[in-house]
């Protein structure tokens, strides 16, 4: 109550204050506004605010002056309906209840709610709602002549310009606070920060204790930015003043640190920014104020206030900042003008007079050299033209050392998109982007010093726009003096974006999952083996989690696999939040998931994550007004207790899981040894395996491989199948990981090869025309010597020719580029015999290896063609790798085509052949025989 009197008598005491209301017996003919501020008169933001307001309705001669009072309801921490009503009843013994208000400005939504609810009265014209600065709740319109307008957030405009001024920097780091409305501008920045994490290193860092921020920037790595956003409660929750936060940080940093307030630039150490909420907010306010009033065109109902860039010129000296990388019109605030900027007219005029002196006699001169220099400017020009119409479509540009000009073609100015630019050698070095231009000037020094015949390079270049191309240049000194220096450079620039966009497309698909976008196992087993060495070095733990969604497939078979696909995309999105930054979350496949967790310190902390996973999890994921509710069952290995390398941590979590699948489902397992029934199978299995191999249980089937274009047979894949006494099949995934694991590769790899040459002499022989037979090769065969002299036998003891003969060898064989795998290739291809890439794009897909080993057939992974027609990444993958393999002059093959959708759109691809379930599934060779027969 007694604080409600004292702010009673401070309103009726306001117009004691000229400086804050104009008289109410003002001219009538000055128009009246009134601003109402929903906290107090001494917050910055209130203060900045107001400034801005009386500076844009002051008069001058185009604008005429506009009285301004203020009424601040000191709400800042919220609504207060009975404070409301007094200072109503205050107002209205003020001014009475008729006020001379034209237009009402509210500052918050508090003040909105105030004017709403019990204000209404104050004006009959027009309204301006001003959002304040960190609510993230927008202030509704609802049209009637209200204007809203908002703060912008210029977060991810400060920091580029951040990394405009300082290039070399590496890490951004983001600092905010974890109350609501830090919150809120924290969110902001995440997502408009998400195209610049691409290119640099960014940290978001949510303020705890205060202390342990400070000694992070006071120890800041070299190379570092910080974005200071807005921090307004301690690690204690305690309220702390944003600015006095900001002069801490940037006192202390060893980092320049940006910000996007001018709240914060006016009082810290900030460098600068793109800011708002400062004066200039005011004045834009007071603008549109101005144009309501004037009766100008109806305004939209939603206005963004603008920001503009500022930076402090003591702060920019700290931080050895030049005055030449700011951006266009940035203001500079405590700068002190140099005498020449002082006196630029004067000293101007003085420099144009001696560079007309200069010009005239650089006539004179010019005019006694002009016939020499015609004579050689004919000869260069037809140089230059001639390699011009030869480069057609391509940039040229050249460079003279005598003049040390540069000439740039129509075209290589179009390739950046500039339009006129002077003849000067740094244009294009600087379009060279940071990243490659040492290396660039480098080789071209080369050239120009006679170390390289030609010059050539593949690089980055900056276009006009922002954006980042890659070019190949190449060129050739044409004219060099007596003493062999450079006195004409020509060269042309050729725009390979599309190249180097397609081979990126290809890796990024061959190490992530093309559905839910998370990394594949290629890509995890490489960062587990990262994970497992820095835990060696630490004394750390690292847990391995298998996570496999519970009767998957009932969902897949009832509700089809379009909802099954959703489900998996929305439980990815689920996992994710309860991860950090530092764990990888990677589908395996089908319904499976594993889950990376470095750097732990106890089991526990796998059980905590695992117990959050399957909390979450309870939920049900409501899909197309469906919700579905499902479990998951995951089984964890650790390191170092259950192996020392990825792949036996991965087997032991595998084995963990099928533990919980057979107790029920629904749980996590930690691995334990009694869990290895499935490896004393694998045992089991082996024991039999060399009587298998030895009784010809284990034997060779052939799937056809047909002419996508004529539907003809042109081929066929040995495959091995085991099939026991009683007819029963042992499946190939269940054997043939045996046959890997325990040594039996190069036995069974000697059968496939022998069998399938003599199936295709025979074949040969009863269809009167060779059919080419495929055999897969392990990278075990590649690793051992011999098996170049084993291919040479086999074909000399069967009588095939070599031509008929396929080998398919996997991508991992030729990323290993040892020397006994080159020598092998190199040796199998002088036999004369076909290799093919199998299962291309599952792998490091590279361009290099295709076209550094003699490879003839590319083989595309059923991964890829299963979906085809419903996956737009499977379908750009596969047309990109067709055009790859024929651009290549290879044959291209698809394997695993099941569906006559899959078969059309192979065909409008321009895939060679395809083989699979759709044609015909692997038989025994005597059946194989029977459809050769048959056409």
């Amino acid at each position: 109550m007694i604080r409600c009197c004292l702010f009673l008598l401070a309103c009726l005491a306001l117009p004691a204050y000229p400086a804050q209301a104009a008289p109410l017996d003002a001219d009538s003919a000055t128009p009246r506004v009134l601003g109402i501020f929903f906290g107090q008169r001494d917050p910055p933001y209130e203060i900045l605010l107001e400034r801005g307001l009386r500076e844009g309705f002051d008069g001058h001669d185009k604008a005429p002056r506009i009285a301004l009072d203020t009424v601040y309801l000191d709400m800042q921490p919220g609504y207060d309906p009975a404070r409301a009503r007094l200072i109503a009843q205050t107002l209205k013994l003020k001014y009475g209840d008729s006020p001379p208000f034209d237009l009402l400005i509210l500052s918050g939504a508090t003040s909105v709610r105030f004017q709403q609810e019990v204000g209404r009265w104050l004006g009959r014209g027009p309204v301006v709602q001003v959002e304040g600065i960190f609510v993230d709740q927008p202030i509704p319109t609802d049209g009637n002549g209200r204007i809203t307008l908002r703060n912008a957030r210029a977060i991810a405009e400060t920091a580029r310009d951040a990394l405009a001024i300082l290039p070399d920097s590496q890490a951004l780091w983001v600092i905010g606070g974890s109350a609501r409305d830090d919150a809120a501008v924290m969110a902001a920045a995440r997502t408009q920060l998400v195209p610049l994490a691409q290119h640099i290193d960014v940290r978001f860092i949510e303020v705890g204790a205060l202390d342990a921020l400070l000694s992070d920037v006071r120890h800041a790595p070299d190379n570092t930015l910080l974005l200071y956003l807005r921090v307004s409660r301690d690690g204690a929750g305690r309220p702390v003043m944003p600015v006095d936060v900001a002069a801490r940080i940037g006192r202390e940093a060893n980092a320049p640190m940006f910000c996007i307030y001018e709240i914060m630039l006016l009082r810290s150490d900030c460098v600068g920014g793109n800011v708002s909420a400062g004066p200039h907010t005011g004045m834009a306010v007071a603008t549109t104020a101005r144009r309501l009033l004037a009766g100008d065109a109806p305004l939209p109902a939603v206005q963004m206030l603008p920001t503009r860039p500022r930076y402090n010129w003591p702060q920019l000296e700290r931080w050895q900042v030049a005055r030449s990388t700011l951006p266009a019109h940035a203001e500079l605030i405590d700068y002190t003008p140099s005498l020449y900027e002082r006196h630029r007219p004067q000293v101007l005029g003085g420099i144009l007079i001696l560079a007309v002196l200069a010009l005239a006699l650089l006539g004179m001169l010019w005019a006694l050299s002009l016939y020499r220099k015609q004579r050689d400017t004919v000869s260069e020009l037809e140089r230059r033209w001639h390699l011009a119409l030869e480069s057609a479509g391509q940039g040229v540009w050249d460079l003279d050392m005598r003049s040390g000009e540069a000439f740039y073609a129509d075209g290589w100015l179009a390739m950046l998109g500039l339009d006129q630019v002077p003849n000067d050698p740094r244009v294009r070095d600087e379009r060279i982007h940071p990243g490659d231009r040492a290396e660039v000037a480098q080789r071209l020094q080369q050239h120009l010093g006679g170390e390289l015949d030609h010059f050539e390079s593949e690089h980055r270049m900056l276009r006009h726009d922002g954006h980042v191309i890659w070019v190949r240049e190449r060129g050739q000194v044409v004219r060099r003096d007596a003493r062999g220096q450079a006195l004409r450079f020509i060269a042309s620039m050729q725009d390979i974006t599309d190249q180097h966009t397609a081979q990126d497309h290809i890796r990024h698909l061959a190490t992530h999952d093309s559905l839910t976008g998370l990394p594949n196992r290629t890509l995890l087993t490489d960062r587990l083996e990262n994970a497992i060495g820095r835990a060696r070095r630490a004394g750390t733990r690292v847990a391995v989690i298998f996570l496999d969604l519970d009767h998957f497939k009932t969902i897949n078979d009832t509700l089809g696999h379009p909802v099954g696909d959703l489900l998996l995309i929305a439980v990815a999105g689920r996992l994710m939040p309860h991860l950090r930054e530092t764990d990888t979350i990677c589908r395996q496949g089908g319904d499976e998931f594993v889950i990376l967790l470095p750097d732990l310190h106890a089991p526990g902390d796998a059980a905590q994550v695992c117990e959050k996973l399957q909390r979450e999890l309870d939920e049900p994921v409501n899909l197309d007004g469906r919700d579905l509710r499902i479990s998951v069952s995951m089984g964890v290995a650790l390191f170092p207790e259950d192996g020392d390398s990825a792949d036996r941590l991965l087997q032991k979590a595998d084995v963990a899981l099928y533990q919980v699948k057979n107790d029920g489902r629904g749980d996590y397992r930690f691995f334990s040894p009694d869990m290895n029934r499935e490896l004393e199978d694998q045992f089991a299995l082996e024991s039999q395996l060399g009587a298998a191999l030895r009784d010809g249980r284990i034997r060779m089937w052939f799937q056809p491989q047909f002419d996508l274009s004529s539907g003809a047979l042109v081929g066929a894949e040995a495959l091995a199948r085991w099939i026991e006494t009683d007819g029963r099949m042992i499946p190939p995934d269940t054997f043939i990981p045996v046959v890997e694991k325990f040594g039996h590769v190069h036995r069974l790899g000697e059968l496939a090869l022998r069998s399938a040459c003599q199936h295709a002499v025979r074949w040969a022989e009863a269809g009167g025309r060779p059919v080419p037979v495929a055999v897969n090769l392990s990278s075990v065969q590649f690793r051992r010597p011999g098996l170049t002299e084993l291919v040479r036998t086999v074909l000399s003891d069967t009588g095939l020719p070599p031509a008929h003969l396929i080998l398919e060898i996997t991508e991992s064989v030729l990323m290993e580029d040892n020397i006994t795998a080159r020598e092998t290739l190199a040796g199998l291809a002088g036999l004369g015999v076909g290799l093919s890439v199998d299962d291309f794009g599952t792998g490091y897909s590279s361009l290099a290896y295709l076209k550094r080993f003699p490879v003839n057939h590319l083989k595309i992974d059923r991964a890829f063609v299963m979906d085809l027609g419903c996956d737009p990444d499977s379908d750009v993958l596969v047309r990109t790798i067709v055009q790859l393999g024929h651009n290549l002059n290879l044959q291209v093959i698809a394997e695993g085509v099941e569906n006559e959708v899959q078969a059309d759109r192979l065909r409008e691809y321009g895939c060679d052949i395809g083989q699979g379930y759709l044609y015909h599934p692997a038989m025994a060779p005597e059946h194989f025989l029977q459809l050769l027969h048959r056409g």
